[in-house]
Formats: structure tokens, sequence, C-alpha cells
């Protein structure tokens, strides 16, 4: 009987023992759901401040890109800018060298002229004779400074002892030296243009407001969302937009994801009822409209508004 008693008292203390165990380890396993659970938005979070920071950093590094381009394009123009400045100061060294060109050749003849006659007269005492040659009817400058150097002599006697014909020439009388003649250089009268009165211009043809059909999207039509939280952030308050004159015909803003009645009545109460006013707005003006939206002013940049507009104003859907 004690032996029966002790063994049915190890059964028991066993079986109430596996019991407690079962039940700690279901209690194990709830706990362990109950994290799981707890973890998975933490997992989310981590997710998402992984993206942003992967686009934060394909942002700066296209940011830094675009500058170097900038710079270099930069000393590009500048270098293009000195090498014009350099063409226009050698342009205008060449037209006062061609200026001083002629009268240089002018300043030429009439040495030459000079020495000419005194070789003339020199000849003329040494009892020797010149032939006369037919003087050109027309001489430019560089003609006769050519003729000059070719034969000074000769061409001196062309201009003071005029050709005779079938008759001798007289005899040669020495005559005294005398001062050479100083000739002037010739002087170029310069014309007067007489200035010609030009009609105005017309004037420029009005510029055609805009509109859904003629307007220019925003670049940030094609920014992610999360560049485009990260912008506006930045932005700070931002700038509200103009507000549209015109109010005939609005279109349906309700088309737009997140826009509602209220969001609605707001943005015409701002002067907003075209989708195109939001297709063209920039960074601050973007920051201003998520900032005082009254309702879901994050899905402005998280649905991207300005592409959203830009479709809609086209006539294709949002998405």
């Amino acid at each position: 009987m004690f032996l029966l008693t002790q063994s049915f008292l190890i059964i028991l203390i066993s079986a109430a023992f596996g019991f407690l165990l079962g039940y700690w380890i279901r209690s194990a396993d709830s706990d362990t759901n109950v994290l799981q659970e707890e973890l998975r938005p933490l997992r989310e979070e981590r997710d998402h401040l992984k993206r942003q920071v992967t686009a934060t950093a394909s942002s700066v590094l296209t940011d830094a890109i675009g500058t170097r381009k900038a710079a270099a394009l930069e000393a590009e123009l500048a270098e293009v800018r000195s090498r014009a400045d350099e063409l226009a100061a050698a342009n205008a060294k060449l037209r006062e060298v061609a200026t001083e060109g002629e009268d240089v050749a002018a300043l030429k003849w009439r040495n030459k002229y000079l020495e000419a006659r005194v070789l003339f007269f020199e000849g003329r005492d040494a009892g020797g004779s010149v032939e006369t040659p037919p003087m050109p009817e027309q001489l430019t400058t560089a003609k006769l400074v050519q003729e000059i150097e070719a034969s000074p002599v000769a061409f001196v006697a062309a201009a003071s002892e005029p050709a005779t014909r079938g008759r001798k020439k007289a005899a040669i009388v020495p005559a005294p030296m005398i001062e050479p003649v100083v000739v002037a250089a010739p002087i170029v009268k310069k014309r007067k243009v007489k200035a010609v009165a030009l009609p105005p211009p017309p004037p420029p043809p009005p510029l055609e407001p805009i509109s859904n059909q003629n307007f220019t999207p925003s670049p940030l039509a094609r920014s992610s969302a999360e560049a485009l939280e990260e912008a506006i952030a930045l932005a700070g308050a931002g700038k509200a937009p103009p507000r549209s004159r015109r109010r005939a015909n609005p279109d349906e803003l309700l088309l737009i994801d997140g826009v509602g009645p209220k969001n609605k009545a707001w943005l015409n109460a701002q002067g907003i009822y075209y989708f195109y006013q939001i297709a063209t707005m920039n960074i601050d003006q973007l920051a201003w409209l998520s900032k005082n939206l009254p309702t879901f002013g994050a899905r402005v940049y998280r649905e991207n508004w300005v592409a959203q507009c830009t479709r809609l104003a086209r006539g294709e859907p949002a998405r």
C-alpha cells in the first residue's frame, strides 16, 4: 500500500510538473508572437529610413556632379570670353595698322620723290640725259611707290619734262641746285553719311495667357516622394503661389489624390482653380501648400501633386 501511494504521488507530481512546463512554453510562444508584432513597425521604419538615406545620398551626389559641371562650364565660358576679347583687340590693332599703312605709303612716296629730285638735278649737272617715259593717267599710292622704287630718276623726269615727238632734244643747260620741294601727303576727305530714319519696330504680339494647353510643367514632376519630402523640409515655410485671375470653367480638383471637399474649398479660397497652377509650382510654393493645407498636407509630396496635375491638365489619368 505504501509503495502504491508513493507511486501515485510521483505520477501526480510528474503530471503537475509537465503541466507547468507546457504552460510556460505556451506563454513563451505567445510572448514571442507579441514581440514579433511589436518589432514589425520598427522594421518597417528602419527600411523607410534606409530608403531615405539612400535617396539623400544619391541626391547629394547628383548635386555635387551638377555643381562640378556648372563650374567647368563657367571656366570654359570665361576662357571663350577672354579669347573673344583678344580677337577683338587684334582686329582693332589690324584696323589701326591698315590706316597707318596708307600714311606710311604716302610718306614713303614723298621721300622717294625728294630723293629722285636730287638725283635728277645731279644728273643734269653731270651733263647726262634722262629719257622721258609717258606719265600714267591714274596711279594709285601702291603703284606710285612701286614705280618710284624701280626708277626714281625716270619718274621725276616724266613729271618735270614733257615728251617731244619728232624733234631733237634741247641741250641740257646746267641748272643750279635748288631746294627739294616738299609735297604734302594727299588729303582724303571723309564723306558724311546721312542718317536714315528707320521705321519703329512693330510691337511684340500679346502674350497668350497660361492655361492647361500651353503651360510648362515644373521639374519637380520627375522627383521621387523622398526627394520632395527632403526638399520641402529644407524650404521652410515656403511662399504662397500667385492667385488666378480667372475663375471660369474651373478644373475638378477632386481628381487629385488627397483632395476632398474641404481641401478643394480651401484651394479655391487661395485662388487655385486649375491643374496647371499646381503643375507649375516651384519648391517654395509646394512647401507652402503642404504646410498650410487643412488636411493630408503630407500627401502633397507623397502623392506628388505636381506630376498628377501635369497629367490631369493634359487629359491623362492621374496615375
